[in-house]
């Protein structure tokens, strides 16, 4: 049977995973941004690279909790800036 929630322990679900996506979503930003400006390398890129795939599992799944489509298509729109940046290397390359 589906529990309902009343108006004040909704209000602190979404809160919460508000707060969840905006505090994951500032570190995904941040390894965006920093791979985008500064090409990181070795350890640095490791960490860079890790921070950033968890940061986007946790927007993904808090958008998720929140039911809010908005939200997910903006934590995928940040990878979408990635695939501008890669070189796409073909077969004859």
């Amino acid at each position: 049977m589906v529990d309902l929630l009343s108006t004040e322990e909704f209000m602190r679900f979404e809160r919460k995973w508000k707060i969840i996506f905006t505090f994951f979503g500032a570190i995904l930003a941040g390894t965006l941004l920093d791979y985008l400006l500064r090409s990181p390398r070795g350890v640095e890129a490791f960490w860079c690279y890790t921070l950033g795939a968890a940061a986007l599992l946790v927007c993904l799944w808090s958008a998720h909790k929140l039911g809010d489509a908005e939200r997910y298509d903006g934590a995928i729109g940040g990878l979408e800036l990635l695939g501008e940046d890669l070189p796409i290397s073909g077969p004859d390359d």
